[in-house]
Order: structure tokens, then C-alpha cells, then sequence
């Protein structure tokens, strides 16, 4: 059954790191405010949306401040772009998708953040799919 999944424990603060996390994972048309459908038409509008086959994951703003991630996890399944695919190494279910776009985004929130106090990260990634962010002063 398709229909959207709001992940308002995501804690996501910054869409750019979201947009940046997406295009790593060769997510790469992105829209603002936008209208997004599922798979029977309802119809909801977000603050950010990433095409992702014929379907799109995206961030609405909550009453905190911070980013639900809101999507057709369904409907991505069975369209799932390749690299996407690719990235996940596995059976691609709802929560394979959501995780590696949560680590990336974390991953990328991170280096943001810390890059602006004047550190310089350095990002590792092991064959388990494990990142390590190592971050040094300037």
C-alpha cells in the first residue's frame, strides 16, 4: 500500500545538508516549495523535495524549527533510482532508504556546522557503509 511516511523524529536542521546528502546519493533534482503526490494522488505541500524515481522525499518545517522527512518510502521502493540502489548495498526497504538518507544528512550537517567554527573535516567511509568524521582545528 502507497501513501507518505512522516519521520518528525528525523531532527533534520539543515535542508542544505539534506539537498547535499541526496545528490550523494545521486538525488539530484531538487524543488522549493513544492506540491508532492503519492501513489493514489493525495497531495501535500513541503518546503523541499527531491525527485527519487516517480516519487519524491522531502522535508516539511515542523512547529520546532526542525525538518519532518516526508515520503512515498513505497513508492521509491519500486522505483528506486540506481545509485540510490547502489548506495544501500541491500534489500531496499523503507528503513534502508530513510537510514542512508538520515547518515548523510547527519554527515553533512556535521562538516557545515563545523567548517563555519574552523575546522576542516575529513570523511571516511568503510565497507560496512560506517562514517567517520574527523574534524580538525584549523
Amino acid at each position: 500500500m502507497s501513501h507518505f511516511t512522516k519521520l518528525d523524529k528525523a531532527n533534520i536542521i539543515d535542508k542544505d545538508a539534506f539537498i547535499k546528502a541526496c545528490a550523494e546519493l545521486g538525488l539530484t533534482s531538487v524543488l522549493h516549495n513544492a506540491k508532492i503526490k503519492d501513489f493514489y494522488g493525495q497531495e501535500i505541500r513541503v518546503d523541499v523535495a527531491i525527485e527519487a524515481g516517480k516519487y519524491h522525499i522531502a522535508l516539511k518545517k515542523n512547529s520546532n524549527g526542525q525538518y519532518d522527512l516526508i515520503a512515498d518510502f513505497w513508492g521509491i521502493r519500486t522505483s528506486c533510482p540506481e545509485k540510490l540502489r547502489a548506495a544501500i548495498k541491500g534489500e531496499i526497504t523503507d528503513n534502508a532508504i530513510q537510514d542512508m538518507i538520515l547518515k548523510h544528512t547527519t554527515k553533512n550537517t556535521i562538516v557545515s556546522k563545523y567548517s563555519k567554527m574552523g575546522y576542516r573535516a575529513s570523511v571516511t567511509e568503510d565497507a560496512d557503509q560506517n562514517i567517520q568524521v574527523e574534524l580538525i582545528k584549523y
